[in-house]
């Protein structure tokens, strides 16, 4: 395998509007080490089989949610009826739950970052080691070292923009300051990531302002970039990075970005760190307005009285937020989602939504619900694709229906009060076919998001933005 002589291809079966960071980083990290990249993204399988017949790489590349692993499977599949080629699986589905390879075509498993794994894994041809999982082997016993984050390639969005015309056009573009989280959500797999890869270095990382700087103004001397989206877990972990950033941004870069905070570390110099580089809107979120929720099951550590000073604060530095909140959770009746609703509320947010739960394989609130009894091991096969279509808990028929509504009515009463309030205006609007309500709650979605995200656009590409979003609901 010498030199660019080796190829791989990326498939990716998504039609969204994020930016595949994992994608960048790992494409640009190997082409660092003589690794030729591809991408590939088309609807069809026969599609994507006759675009790796044409480029004919040795290895093929998957990134998978928990949700994506049986499609991949089923692809996996078919290629190998048809072509020999390995192929290897990653991502944070995979991660946790990789035991799926027993009984499949694909060849090895990558377990956290893949940067150093995927080169050791492709310059020893194929031997598995560290962080590879290949067919019948049992977990690895240490892993790579995590790779530091200044002095990798910037992240090679080329790639994918060269093939994606909606990515490439987005005046809004999403970015990463840096990798890991310290919290301990039972809801998220970074905690269970944190324990497992603990001897690899601080889990969290960020990269340096320069480095973040230098990588922005790249992408904004090739491509349209009106606002950066910083996609961080929580972006203001540092708080001397923070103002560093937050005094060069403005200067250096000059453009709008938004980003995720957490209301625990809010207070009124981070506010103003903020308002002062540029932060058009911020997302956060409260998960459960009820204590016990939030803080003993989600483990959240969080109180009510943060959450309440962090909308003060937001609204007296006129910085817009999205606010997001989790329904349908183990044990949860009606009327505890409702808190969840009127904290929201409080908070005064140009944007809420909730999310209904759900129960991926290796989260700790997973193994909660699974040991109490509100699901069973059998319906971790048959997750829904989104976080707003179903619950897969075991509430009744109606609870069922109720939290579906509530999904889908939760942006109207955060924008909307009053609706919220007036008991006969809410259960009118509960009375409303579900369909209805699902069809209203995409289009206020999507009038939303690019008003938040100052998604203004040449008619062309707003075209192509609502067709896939179409294509794509929220």
């Amino acid at each position: 395998m010498k030199g660019m002589e080796f190829k791989v291809a990326f498939i990716d079966f998504s039609n969204n509007f994020f930016d595949r960071h994992a994608i960048y980083s790992l494409s640009a990290y190997l082409k660092s080490n003589s690794i030729e990249t591809n991408y590939i993204n088309n609807k069809s399988f026969s599609e994507t089989i006759s675009s790796i017949k044409e480029i004919s790489p040795e290895l093929l590349l998957y990134s998978a949610f928990s949700t994506d692993i049986s499609l991949f499977i089923k692809f996996d599949k078919i290629v190998k009826e048809n072509l020999y080629i390995k192929s290897i699986i990653g991502g944070p589905g995979p991660t946790f739950d990789w035991k799926f390879l027993d009984s499949c075509t694909i060849d090895a498993v990558c377990i956290g970052e893949g940067e150093h794994a995927l080169v050791d894994f492709i310059k020893s041809d194929f031997s598995p080691s560290k962080n590879i999982i290949a067919n019948q082997n049992s977990m690895p016993s240490e892993y790579f070292p995590f790779v530091d984050l200044n002095s990798v390639p910037f992240p090679d969005r080329d790639l994918v923009y060269k093939n994606d015309y909606c990515l490439r056009n987005m005046p809004s573009k999403q970015f990463l300051s840096g990798r890991g989280c310290p919290y301990m959500c039972t809801y998220c797999h970074n905690n269970i990531q944190n324990k497992l890869f603990k001897k690899c270095g601080p889990i969290v990382r960020k990269k340096s302002v320069d480095y973040l700087i230098d990588e922005i103004k790249a992408i904004k001397s090739k491509y349209p970039l009106e606002t950066a989206i910083f996609q961080d877990d929580t972006f203001i972990l540092n708080k001397k990075w923070l103002f560093e950033f937050s005094e060069r941004f403005p200067r250096e870069v000059n453009i709008p970005y938004t980003c995720n905070i957490r209301a625990n570390l809010i207070d009124e110099e981070t506010i103003i760190a903020l308002k002062e580089s540029n932060c058009s809107c911020v997302y956060w979120s409260i998960e459960s307005g009820n204590e016990f929720f939030r803080n003993n099951l989600l483990k959240r550590a969080m109180s009510t009285e943060q959450i309440l000073e962090t909308g003060r604060l937001l609204d007296k530095y006129k910085i817009s937020h999205r606010n997001g909140g989790i329904i349908g959770l183990p044990g949860e009746k009606f009327n505890e989602m409702l808190e969840t609703v009127e904290l929201n509320i409080k908070t005064k947010p140009a944007f809420g939504f909730a999310s209904i739960f759900i129960p991926f394989p290796g989260l700790e609130l997973t193994n909660y619900a699974l040991k109490h009894g509100y699901i069973s091991e059998e319906i971790l096969n048959n997750l829904p694709e989104n976080t707003h279509l179903r619950s897969v808990l075991n509430f009744t028929a109606e609870e069922h229906l109720k939290i579906q509504k509530l999904t889908y009515l939760y942006p109207i009463f955060t924008s909307y009060p009053k609706l919220f309030y007036n008991l006969k205006i809410f259960n009118w609007l509960f009375k409303l076919p579900k369909i209805l309500l699902y069809a209203v709650f995409n289009l206020f979605t999507l009038y939303k998001m690019s008003r938040l995200y100052r998604v203004n656009v040449p008619l062309p590409l707003r075209i192509a933005i609502m067709l896939r979003y179409l294509k794509n609901p929220y």
